[in-house]
């Protein structure tokens, strides 16, 4: 049972790697960090806790990209490159086969996105894991949520609602009319979603070129969605026309597994309202929907409008700031996205 010095220096000190000579991570009251010319940080936070936002079962290497991938997704959606982060971990006792397990699936994430551990604390108390990410992007081109203008296109990377639905299929909370057909490999897949979440750092890198606003699906999509939609009509103040965004159901992209789920239950809360995707939801113009999804393709994302941002009606007094659409037909969801309170 290692000390907290000693804990450090055998599991996290070896991630504190990458840094120019004369920056410093890990091993000082704290880092140094130089400052590229002609750009801007951007700094993300998320928590973790045991039984809240993952199960006790959860593996620890799993706990450990999930802390960091959750906050490489806001650096994505904000267009920002991941460049290194702090770790604040709360553990209830020192275990070193649980350290060693969540140093390991810590490091091979940040080696996947190469990105540097640069300090942090422990302490003693009940599980839970807060991760601090920092990301440089370009002075004034940082992607935010307020952009979205009349006539944009919404998008949506890859697939949504396995996560939720892996989280279903962990608690045996299907919709009754779910005769619960998965084979080894969907259980696999949407589990993956789950606990090993890929955030779009590689579109991220192109959003600052396409997206007039941005947001990572951590909370589900209608939630984030209406988020895109309030700052953007923030933006407009005192102007008349404000927006609302369509979402027409059909074209939202789901696993194969997500699809016969909904075919028998119609219960679409878990794509929509569940949260846990870390995929980006950007809005742009129709004109360049083409050049950025060949560019994503390139690399092994498929991007794929789902609705469009429109000129809100003012004779509809208070209005629904996401309507959706199934078919052709108004679909309403009895559902709320992820509350933290």
């Amino acid at each position: 049972m290692a000390d907290e010095f000693n804990l450090i220096k055998t599991y996290f000190e070896p991630l504190s790697t990458g840094l120019a000579d004369d920056e410093l991570g890990i091993g000082d009251d704290g880092a140094v960090i130089n400052t590229p010319e002609n750009h801007q940080l951007v700094v993300v936070m998320d928590t973790l806790v045991s039984g809240v936002h993952f199960l006790e079962q959860t593996a620890p290497c799993d706990i450990a990209w999930k802390a960091l991938a959750v906050n490489l997704s806001d650096l994505a959606a904000m267009g920002a490159k991941p460049v290194f982060f702090t770790l604040g971990l709360t553990l209830p006792e020192s275990d070193d086969d649980w350290l060693k397990s969540f140093s390991s699936g810590l490091a091979e994430i940040a080696n996947s996105y190469n990105i540097a551990l640069v300090g942090g604390d422990t302490t003693k108390g009940p599980l839970a894991v807060t991760v601090t990410a920092h990301g440089w992007v370009k002075s004034g081109e940082a992607v935010l949520r307020s952009g979205a203008r009349i006539g944009d296109v919404i998008c949506v990377t890859n697939s949504i609602g396995s996560g939720a639905l892996g989280l279903k299929l962990l608690q045996g909370s299907f919709a009754e009319a779910f005769k619960g057909e998965f084979t080894v490999q969907e259980k696999n897949q949407l589990m993956q979603a789950l606990n090993r979440p890929e955030p779009q750092v590689l579109v991220g890198h192109l959003l600052h070129q396409y997206a007039t606003s941005a947001i990572d699906i951590s909370d589900g999509l209608v939630a984030d969605l209406t988020h895109i939609v309030d700052s953007s009509n923030q933006r407009f103040g005192e102007i008349s026309a404000q927006v609302k965004a369509e979402i027409y159901l059909e074209r939202v992209p789901v696993l194969s597994s997500v699809k016969r789920y909904l075919e028998q239950t119609g219960d679409w809360s878990a794509v929509l309202a569940g949260g846990d995707d870390y995929q980006l939801c950007f809005t742009m113009n129709k004109a360049e929907f083409d050049l950025i999804r060949s560019n994503t393709l390139r690399f092994g994302v498929e991007i794929t409008e789902i609705g469009r941002i429109v000129e809100r009606d003012p004779s509809q007094g208070l209005f629904n700031k996401v309507s959706l659409t199934l078919n052709g037909k108004p679909y309403a969801l009895n559902a709320q996205g992820y509350s933290h309170f």
